[in-house]
């Protein structure tokens, strides 16, 4: 519970009441179907920490697709305060074609 607490509190200062967070939803590519256990596990274990950022702090928590990369799907995932679910969304709707336009200028320019 203190780990919660804390981690809460950080990110309460961190973003404040119009602050949003973003990061990747997952840590690379999706692993492969006959892919060694080490390996997708560790997958699995950095997958959790992205995935669990909203889900200890009580944030809220959304995944934009953004479209295919190398013929893989790509999303961002954007965290906002408790609470924040329709400002979340009015963002996500405001933004989300400049989004995937820039994520698509990105790969164009092959970083």
């Amino acid at each position: 519970m203190k780990l919660k607490s804390e981690l809460k509190d950080a990110l309460t200062s961190l973003l404040g009441d119009y602050g949003v967070l973003a990061i990747p939803t997952v840590p690379g590519p999706p692993p492969k179907l006959n892919q060694d256990s080490t390996t997708l596990e560790d997958f699995r274990a950095k997958a959790f920490s992205l995935l669990a950022v909203a889900g200890l702090s009580v944030f809220c928590q959304i995944f934009v697709p953004l479209g295919l990369h190398n013929g893989l799907p790509v999303s961002v995932s954007l965290i906002a305060r408790h609470g924040a679910y329709y400002f979340l969304l009015n963002l996500v709707q405001a933004f989300y074609q400049t989004l995937k336009e820039q994520a698509a200028v990105v790969w164009e320019s092959g970083l």
